[in-house]
């Protein structure tokens, strides 16, 4: 059930604010989650998060790290804590980073900003995990249904519609989604142990901030979790948006914030490769087969050509199948 859209944000008496302007933000794809940019009668901006997602394991993490660090965390209620429950969400408050996303309009980061963001990922690798609240996802999988069931799903929902496109299109790249669960099953069950570390889930461009002073921040901990630490280092090992590749020189810049002390594991940055490309595409093509939500609905045109572009020559799937022919 996705979150009820509303022209208004929550009411923030919690927090001691009371909103003078409010701007309802695209949701992006997540139906389950509405942003608002809030102006309280001070001036200052706050982002107000309402989710149906259980997300305080990444609001708890986020809070642990500190100010200043480069992570955006909430902002305490007046009684200390870091959410409340409103009409069935999550409501949480953190500053508005004034700046630009990373991801928009090919954006992307310099070598000097590429090595901060390594930095920032490095020291929430280093955070002891929170311990008054548990993470919802285990390990890299974000769904909690296996891959299997998402396919078998979408080969029923596709079932009989063969002047479709969109099943056109799902039969056509079927045989890799096949090949990419067949690899991540033998590479899981060849896996040796890891150390857990905390995870921001999803550090990828999309959820990257560069303020005014062009320093990246890390935002959306609603995927945090206690992984292996190559559940977030996949998406910069790879990549994971089609219109921002990940350069050599990219990854280079990366790896001299994060540090070089740590060997990552190649099987399972493939395993956790073919784990992200096949939930990525299962949602995908999901969210252009059935309804969406109010906030969402009217960028069909937008998903489907995310779509392509992550079945096409520079989406994950590509990355992914390339990285096994290295191999």
């Amino acid at each position: 059930m996705s979150v009820p859209v509303s022209a208004s944000p929550p009411p923030l008496d919690a927090w001691g604010l009371t909103q003078v302007e409010h701007l309802l933000v695209d949701g992006g794809l997540d139906p389950d989650a509405a942003v608002w940019q809030v102006r309280d009668r001070p001036g200052d901006l706050w982002a107000v998060k309402a989710t149906r997602r259980d997300c305080r394991f990444g609001l708890a993490l986020a809070a642990s790290l500190g100010l200043d660090v480069g992570v955006v965390a909430p902002l305490p209620t007046t009684s200390g804590g870091l959410w409340v429950e409103h009409q069935g969400s999550i409501v949480s408050v953190s500053p508005w980073i004034f700046g630009d996303d990373a991801a928009e309009d090919g954006r992307g980061l310099d070598d000097a900003q590429w090595t901060e963001l390594g930095a920032v990922v490095r020291r929430v690798h280093d955070q002891a995990p929170p311990s008054d609240v548990a993470p919802l996802r285990r390990g890299v999988k974000r769904t909690g249904r296996r891959a299997r069931v998402l396919l078998r799903d979408l080969d029923h929902r596709f079932v009989g519609r063969p002047d479709d496109p969109l099943a056109e299109l799902w039969r056509r790249h079927r045989g890799r989604l096949d090949r990419l669960e067949r690899v991540a099953l033998e590479l899981k069950g060849s896996r040796t142990d890891a150390s857990r570390v905390s995870c921001h889930g999803d550090p990828h461009l999309g959820n990257v901030v560069v303020d005014t002073a062009g320093r990246p921040w890390l935002i959306d901990l609603d995927e945090a979790t206690v992984a292996p630490r190559e559940v977030d280092l996949v998406l910069v090992e790879l990549g994971v948006l089609p219109g921002l590749p990940v350069t050599e020189a990219d990854r280079t810049a990366f790896r001299l914030g994060y540090g070089d002390d740590v060997r990552l594991d190649e099987d399972r940055l493939v395993r956790f490769g073919c784990v992200r490309a096949l939930e990525d595409v299962t949602a995908t093509f999901s969210a252009l087969e059935g309804a969406h939500s109010p906030q969402h609905g009217s960028d069909a045109g937008g998903v489907q050509a995310g779509l392509e572009a992550l079945l096409g020559p520079s989406g994950l799937m590509s990355l992914v199948e390339g990285r096994l022919t290295r191999a």
